[in-house]
């Protein structure tokens, strides 16, 4: 980063910022997870689904309250997935 500030003159600076306004973001690992969600929302849609493009994009920075599980729930669960 500070090797970035060093380097890049002010009009490059707002070139990259307009290239990432238009573009979205330069993390790889992001774009992949938007392509793999886009993906996936797809597939639902077209076997019926009703789930959005959000639905498949991981919850960053909200909190999930963990609850208690028992072993009985654990079995009533997988009895419920029958083949």
């Amino acid at each position: 980063m500070a090797e970035a500030k060093a380097s890049l003159s002010y009009t490059e600076a707002l070139s990259w910022m307009a290239y990432i306004e238009q573009n979205g973001t330069l993390n790889l690992g992001l774009k992949i997870e938007r392509g793999f969600a886009l993906l996936a929302t797809i597939l639902n849609n077209v076997h019926g689904g009703k789930a959005t493009f959000d639905d498949f994009l991981p919850a960053r920075g909200v909190v999930v309250e963990e609850s208690e599980t028992s072993a009985h729930d654990l079995f009533r669960l997988l009895q419920s997935v029958k083949r």
